[in-house]
């Protein structure tokens, strides 16, 4: 389907998903559950398979199937625990405090495969005059894979950007396997979240000082060659027509994107940095022309790939 984001709830603007239910403030858990239709469970079922005529349980391969329509999310080994989309609500509301806890955007993935919930932090950084607001993101996966992990997200908020920095893993992310009761975790959540200010003090202090060096023009397509991973023995002057298509869209956007007319910015690291995350979160194609293709390619795939890259690489120059 051309529109296969099947459910989620927003409020405001956002880059990736038009569709889905609107609401004019920010959601509560029991709110977000509800509005984003993610109301469902799942289970584990046993797998079999038929030899000689008799079916065999595989106890080491198990499914993890929906059970509102019994749709096959994924497959998962013996030890595997789901966690339910209720459960990764108040794991989060248990975080941060669920007075605290207030989403601007639910929903599901890939047919339900991974469910995610970005929660506004209510907090402001100032970068050359332009406003950088504080998320916290949670993704929770059903398809026996990907384990439930939570993030900090800093958003350009003049184009809805989301911004990268390539510092420690630990002092921003933490990760929980689906072998274990995911409450059972809480204090260690708690206690690595808790670097929130030192996390956004730290990235501030990186983007102020991108913000306040110049970018010599040689190094522009250096930069664009990281963030295309482009570089080592790949002459960037001869990468294929494609890619040097989007390299140009990128100097253009530099010139021309969201937010880029501030002068305090003009031919800095930071507004360079920003043409590659405009591009990343806006136009950046996929084979998949659905929204949710490009949701989980600037959070999880290429997209956060390239921002990374090119994050790293700007941060070489200071």
């Amino acid at each position: 389907m051309a529109h296969e984001i099947e459910s989620m709830a927003y409020t405001g603007e956002t880059p990736w998903h038009r569709l889905g239910t609107k609401v004019d403030h920010l959601m509560t858990a029991e709110e977000a559950i509800k509005t984003a239709g993610l109301g469902w469970t799942v289970s584990i079922e046993d797998s079999y398979v038929m030899r000689n005529g008799v079916y065999i349980n595989q106890e080491n391969h198990k499914f993890i199937k929906r059970d509102t329509d019994n749709k096959v999310l994924g497959r998962c080994g013996k030890v595997y625990t789901p966690i339910q989309n209720a459960e990764a609500f108040r794991f989060a509301d248990g975080v941060v405090g669920s007075k605290e806890g207030h989403y601007e955007t639910a929903g599901s993935l890939r047919g339900g495969e991974r469910i995610w919930l970005l929660m506004n932090l209510k907090g402001k950084l100032n970068v050359k005059g332009e406003e950088i607001a504080e998320y916290l993101t949670l993704t929770n996966s059903h398809d026996g894979y990907n384990a439930c992990q939570m993030f900090f997200t800093p958003v350009r908020v003049v184009c809805m950007n989301t911004l990268r920095m390539a510092i420690s893993g630990a002092t921003g992310s933490f990760y929980a396997r689906h072998t274990t009761n995911v409450h059972d975790k809480i204090g260690e959540a708690k206690e690595i979240l808790g670097f929130a200010n030192k996390f956004f003090d730290k990235w501030l202090e990186q983007a102020n000082a991108m913000a306040m060096k110049q970018l010599p023009p040689a190094q522009m397509p250096l930069l664009l060659a990281a963030a295309f991973g482009t570089t080592g023995a790949v002459d960037v002057q001869k990468v294929y027509a494609p890619t040097q298509f989007k390299m140009d869209r990128i100097r253009e956007l530099a010139e021309v994107g969201k937010g880029m007319g501030n002068p305090a910015i003009k031919g800095t690291i930071w507004q360079a940095y920003n043409a590659v995350a405009e591009y990343a979160d806006y136009e950046r194609p996929y084979r998949n022309p659905n929204p949710e293709a490009r949701l989980n390619g600037t959070w999880f795939g290429g997209g956060a790939e390239m921002k990374s890259k090119a994050w790293d690489f700007c941060l070489k120059l200071l």
